[in-house]
């Protein structure tokens, strides 16, 4: 079982935990060195069914509407500019 510590508004993982104890340390210093609370944990299964959503985006070249995750990072995500020019 692993423990996600991710970032509340982009849903995106910043680090893996085999254990809870650790990704609870992790999130309360990088809370504190944020100044804020930005910072959660979830274990892996409940952050796949609970926190990341799908989001529509228009692709930049066509147009068209594609959903994707919405812990997709932007070089991996049709509608910026840095996914077409790398």
């Amino acid at each position: 079982m692993a423990f996600f510590v991710y970032h509340r508004k982009s849903t995106q993982v910043i680090k893996v935990f085999n254990t809870h104890s650790s990704a609870k340390r992790s999130m309360t210093c990088m809370n504190r060195n944020a100044q804020s609370d930005e910072y959660a944990v979830a274990e892996e299964e409940y952050y796949a069914k609970n926190i990341v959503w799908r989001k529509k985006v228009k692709n930049l070249m066509t147009g068209e509407e594609v959903e994707i995750d919405s812990n997709t990072p932007r070089a991996c995500d049709p509608s910026s500019e840095l996914y077409w020019t790398m």
